[in-house]
This record gives structure tokens, sequence and C-alpha cells, in this order.
């Protein structure tokens, strides 16, 4: 079977939680592996894509040999695995799954914890793994090795079913995922910080935490010069610091172009784009947009806070356009409709975009992936 009918089988991308299967899998699986030295896990709820993209540019500055693991993708699978300045091959992907498909464990695995150990096969001839947690992290497949250090990204409200209904539970399932060496970047709720600490203190860590304030001017030009949002700037600031540990300098000067589709992406002049999808996200939108109104093509999961969302971004919300997507998660359209109502903001269908108006595409990956299919622009 080959690789896209294996990853069909296994239908939802999180399988019923299981705490060890992926950790019993790996154990049997790792005798056969030969892991990079240095192994960066990045574990967060916001920046965790865009954060370990920078730090796979700054190494890749180096000449060093690095997979960039990361997920979900938009289009087509292979964009989960960034090797050495490019998304893997099909062909390197089959060979992979070839690899795996040896060992009849491996058959318990979930989707995302299969494509994590093809992440592992994948890296087997690299210096560098850096290793995108999924909505997890002392659970998380990605958790099963021993990472050379952890980095944290923004945590916030996101996944509350299963990761729990407080910041406090769902800073310290992730958190837990420490290793003894650990960089936080500014965080919006003070509480991620304590638990931190007293994490690093229970297993002593050591931590850096990443100040909001940028000091560094090259840093700040390299933003300007890409336009970069506010929360890109800061996700490059902490790969920076990142980086540091390993005692790899950024050369702003010569640092290639970020290139992770769909985070505020500017897709046309009129157009903006971001695949984000809660409320701390779209909190940056307001940052990107400031006092203009736009209008907002949207949808959502049922899973997420679509009233608080959708209270953020109001004062930004000339009209709501709803793109209908096709997606068992997906809220249903008249609940959609009941909601806007509610806080009375203005909606229709979403029939296309104009050159005159201003758009910003938000909401999920998949509300993304449809809008970008649509406008032919993947």
């Amino acid at each position: 079977m080959d690789l896209d009918s294996y990853l069909k089988s296994k239908g939802n991308e999180y399988a019923p939680f299981c705490p060890d299967r992926a950790k019993n899998i790996y154990n049997k699986l790792k005798i056969h592996l030969q892991l990079p030295r240095t192994i960066i896990h990045i574990i967060g709820t916001n920046g965790k894509g865009s954060t370990g993209r920078f730090i796979t540019l700054g190494l890749e500055q180096h000449n060093c040999k690095v997979l960039h693991f990361t997920s979900p993708h938009l289009f087509d699978f292979n964009e989960r695995f960034y090797k050495n300045g490019s998304c893997v091959s099909d062909t390197q992907l089959e060979q992979a799954h070839a690899f795996l498909q040896q060992f009849d464990y491996i058959q318990e695995a979930s989707y995302f914890e299969y494509a994590t150990f093809l992440a592992f096969v994948l890296a087997c001839d690299c210096e560098f793994l850096v290793l995108e947690a999924g909505l997890g992290g002392e659970f998380d497949s990605t958790n099963v090795v021993d990472s050379t250090l952890s980095v944290f990204t923004p945590i916030s409200y996101d996944h509350q079913e299963i990761l729990g209904k407080s910041i406090q539970e769902i800073a310290s399932t992730k958190l837990r995922a420490m290793s003894k060496c650990n960089v936080i970047a500014p965080q919006c709720f003070e509480e991620v910080n304590h638990i931190a600490r007293t994490i690093a203190k229970e297993r002593n860590a050591s931590l850096v935490f990443v100040s909001e304030k940028i000091n560094d001017n090259n840093l700040l030009k390299y933003a300007q010069k890409h336009h970069l949002a506010p929360f890109l700037t800061q996700n490059l600031n902490v790969a920076k610091h990142t980086l540091a540990l390993l005692d790899k300098e950024i050369d702003f000067d010569r640092l290639s172009g970020f290139n992770l589709l769909a985070r505020a992406w500017q897709l046309e002049p009129n157009i903006l784009v971001d695949v984000g999808h809660n409320e701390a996200c779209a909190r940056e939108i307001l940052k990107i947009i400031g006092k203009k109104q736009v209008n907002l093509v949207y949808n959502s999961f049922f899973q997420k806070d679509v009233v608080k969302i959708l209270q953020i971004l109001k004062p930004i919300i000339k009209k709501l356009l709803i793109l209908d997507v096709v997606n068992d998660r997906i809220l249903p359209k008249d609940q959609l409709i009941a909601i806007c109502r509610e806080l009375e903001i203005d909606w229709s269908d979403f029939r296309g975009v104009d050159a005159d108006s201003e758009y910003v595409v938000f909401g999920s990956f998949s509300v993304v992936k449809e809008f970008l299919e649509r406008k032919n622009a993947r």
C-alpha cells in the first residue's frame, strides 16, 4: 500500500488518546534509527511552525544538514518535511514509508504518530532535527526522543477539549515536555513562566527567557525588508536566541526569506492570508490591520471559541464572508450565522474578491486551503 492510501486508512490525524502508544512503538523502532545528534523540540500553542522554520533557515546558513518537521500541511503531505532547503520528494517519502512498513508494530501508530516516525527516518542523515510538537506536549509523539533543547512558543487557549480548560492545565502538560535546556518565548500569561520555573527547578533544567523587547537592529531591518508581521518578528528573535545556545549566529544580511506558507502572508496587495485559528492569533491580526476595516473571509472548526474570536476581530470587520468548507469538524453554518447576528456582525456568503476591497482570510488551515484553491494560488 502506498503512503497516501496508508494515511487515508488511518483516518483522523489524532487517534483516541493513548499516552504510551508512541513511546512503546519508538522503544522498538529506535535500534533501527540513527537520529541527528542535535534535536530541537518546538512546543507551544502559536508560532511553532514559523519559529521552527526560522531556526532551520539559520542552521542552513551555516551549511548544516537539517530536517524541519511541522504540521499540519496546506496542500501536500510533503510540506511537513522540509529538508536541506526544500520539501522532501514523493520518492523520499515512499522510501521512508517502505522502511517503516518492515515492522509489524508500526501499524499501531496513529496518523500523526506515523508522520512523526517518518520524520525520524528522513532525518537519519541530518545533523539537526527541528521537531515541532502536535497539539500536546508531555504525551506528544514528538516527545519520545531525548531533545537537546526545547523551545516553548506562546502558550494560550486552544484544544481545551484535549489539553484542559485552564491555562494552568494547558501550560503544565506542554511544559512537562521540558528538556535540560529550554528557551521560553514571551508569554501572554504570566502563569506560564511561573509553571516553567517550577518544573525547571524540579528537573534541574535551565531556562532562557526571551524578552519581548528586541534590541537587534539587524534583525529589525530584516523584518522590515521582508515585511514580517509583529508575531513573526518575535518568533525570529526566539529563533536567534535558540541558535545562540548552539553557537550559531544568524547573519541577517544573508538570511533567506521566510518560506512557510500562509503565516500573515500578503497574497495580494488587498488580501492577507493567515492560518490562525484561536483568540491569540486573532489579537495578532488586530496588530497587523490596525484601525482599518476589512472583509473577513472566515469559517472555523466547531471546537474553537468562535464567539471570543469574533468579539476580538469585530472592530476590524466590515463584513464577514462565510467560506464553505467540506470538513467534518467545521462549525454548522446556521450556528456561525447565529453568532454573527448575536454579535451584530454583517455577514454574507463568500462569492469571490474584488480589487477595490481589502480582505483577511482567517480561521484554520482548511479555510486557507479552500480559499487558495479557489484563487488557484497554491
